[in-house]
């Protein structure tokens, strides 16, 4: 299903190299806390099981080939649970994924995580929580560019194209190693918050976006560690990636994540 959205992205890269917006004192303020959440912790992933193509489970790997990111495909034994955490690994032409299934739509609800950023490279995403509606081609992303820095952005449908509508760079620079409590609240239609260790980092509303266009349908959450590579992406966003050794590797670790449904 995250197909329709990769292959939705790629040719839209160049959109959000744009200037960027940046937050810095925000941006202090969430580094200096980043080692470690100010907040309670979240519920980790230690009775949760892993299946590949089990769509009814809560979580479900992904696992399919993308030849437009020059090989790099989502590979189901990339993604494991290790201790009660979830470690997302990229390796050589392999990257992973991590989807929320059964009915895990929302349109109005907090989604959480807490996460320990992997060595960051030129060409490497990682997307530690993002929302999703493959139908609709709507998207809110949490999304570290590279060693550019954390990037937001709300994609919305605009003459039927999954379009950037509204684009936040909060911190820039390397943010290897960095442990975030991350948040999203949606409320379709209405309001977009993003979180960043317990603090609102922006809200967005139909009144900030390019046209008002805005997302307005179900939404679930992903959690993805990827290669923007191959020739169709633009390197001016996340980079230039250079090939990896085949035995080296980079791992994201989310120590927990919870969702909660607002006005509960």
């Amino acid at each position: 299903m995250d197909i329709t959205r990769r292959e939705l992205l790629v040719p839209l890269c160049a959109s959000v190299a744009m200037p960027l917006l940046a937050g810095r004192a925000f941006a202090q303020t969430a580094a200096e806390q980043g080692a470690k959440p100010a907040l309670g912790p979240l519920p980790d992933w230690s009775k949760v099981k892993l299946q590949l193509w089990k769509y009814d489970n809560p979580f479900v790997p992904s696992q399919w080939n993308e030849p437009k990111l020059g090989g790099y495909g989502w590979k189901g034994e990339n993604v494991k649970v290790v201790g009660g955490e979830l470690q997302l690994t990229v390796s050589e032409k392999a990257s992973a994924q991590v989807i929320t299934g059964g009915k895990s739509d929302s349109s109005s609800a907090r989604w959480e995580v807490d996460v320990t950023l992997p060595k960051m490279r030129p060409g490497l995403i990682a997307a530690p929580l993002w929302t999703f509606n493959d139908k609709a081609h709507e998207e809110i992303d949490f999304e570290i560019v590279g060693t550019k820095g954390l990037q937001l952005t709300v994609w919305a449908s605009v003459n039927n194209q999954h379009k950037s509508v509204w684009v936040k760079w909060i911190e820039l620079g390397d943010l290897s190693g960095k442990r975030y409590r991350l948040g999203i609240e949606y409320e379709a239609g209405k309001r977009v918050t993003f979180l960043v260790n317990g603090k609102e980092a922006a809200v967005v509303t139909p009144a900030d976006t390019a046209g008002g266009a805005f997302p307005n349908n179900p939404m679930r959450p992903y959690f993805d560690l990827w290669v923007a590579a191959g020739t169709v992406m633009d390197p001016r966003w996340a980079g230039q990636w250079e090939p990896m050794a085949p035995t080296d590797k980079l791992v994201m670790t989310i120590h927990g994540y919870k969702r909660t449904d607002l006005g509960s």
